[in-house]
């Protein structure tokens, strides 16, 4: 599997975590709305967390392993925007 099928999945996995997260927000208002997306923030760390587990498991499940030093940068300078992408989406909607 090519490293773009790699990518795809990967933010699927992203986005299937924000929404996840994010769907009590539904129920909730006011105060209690506004409690819950500071804990969602505050909850970042995680979520990175979430990422870094994911990347190294669509790697493994697609059986794609670096030979050199050189292919495993060359993903991380292929995924970095990607991983930038999904950062900002995780805040997106919620910070003024």
């Amino acid at each position: 599997m090519s490293y773009e099928n790699v990518r795809e999945e990967f933010i699927k996995d992203a986005e299937e975590y924000i929404n996840a997260k994010r769907q009590p927000f539904e129920k909730l208002s006011g105060t209690e709305l506004d409690l819950a997306k500071y804990q969602y923030l505050e909850n970042f760390q995680d979520y990175i967390n979430f990422l870094n587990f994911r990347i190294i498991a669509r790697l493994d499940e697609n059986l794609i392993s670096f030979k050199s030093l050189e292919e495993a940068t060359a993903f991380q300078d292929f995924l970095k925007p990607t991983f930038e992408v999904v950062a900002r989406k995780y805040t997106e909607g919620l910070m003024d």
